[in-house]
């Protein structure tokens, strides 16, 4: 019985001993603590600075200006880009193909440009000012018994990942359909 009360009267007395003794060891022992909750405070900071902040919001119509530039063209063909120019103040992305419909002269829809595999799309940043292009590519070929090519008066172009579109006046011929290229970096198309 008395080995029992040993160790607790061992412990009584070193509570008692750390009561008596000088308030350099309880400063001690109050810094130990005001570290360990340092610590806690240091570990939920790091947590809370993990987050990052969202990039460029993708380019909509109302941050582009949407243009045809030069067409050009051989051996039956003719390559127009369309150009898409940021006219906001910060930077926004582009992916993917352009909707582009060929209009008549009326201003209706007569034909949907069909999507190319190359290139194939990259995501672009768009700087304020610079610009991405897709290439539109139609023939000027009459086909089967055809002796002439209708000709479009314009395309209805509709950016990457938008719902609003911009129509275009330029002149086209519109033989055996045609096709628009991924949005590529510069004003090109290629």
């Amino acid at each position: 019985m008395i080995r029992r009360l040993l160790p607790l009267a061992a412990v009584a007395l070193a509570v008692s001993a750390a009561a008596c003794s000088s308030s350099t060891s309880s400063t001690s022992s109050t810094t130990s603590v005001v570290s360990t909750t340092a610590a806690k405070v240091t570990t939920t900071t790091a947590k809370a600075t993990t987050t990052t902040a969202p990039g460029p919001t993708r380019c909509t119509n109302s941050a582009i200006s949407v243009t045809a530039g030069p067409s050009s063209g051989s051996a039956g063909h003719a390559n127009t880009p369309v150009i898409f120019t940021n006219t906001s103040s910060s930077p926004c992305t582009i992916f993917g193909y352009p909707g582009v419909a060929a209009l008549d002269s009326a201003g209706s829809q007569t034909a949907q440009a069909t999507r190319t595999g190359t290139p194939q799309p990259t995501h672009l940043i768009l700087t304020p000012g610079n610009t991405a292009s897709a290439l539109v590519i139609n023939t000027s070929v009459p086909s089967g018994n055809e002796t002439s090519c209708p000709s479009w008066s314009g395309l209805l172009v509709t950016p990457p990942n938008d719902t609003k579109s911009t129509k275009l006046i330029l002149q086209l011929p519109g033989c055996n359909g045609f096709t628009v290229s991924a949005v590529v970096a510069g004003p090109n198309g290629i």
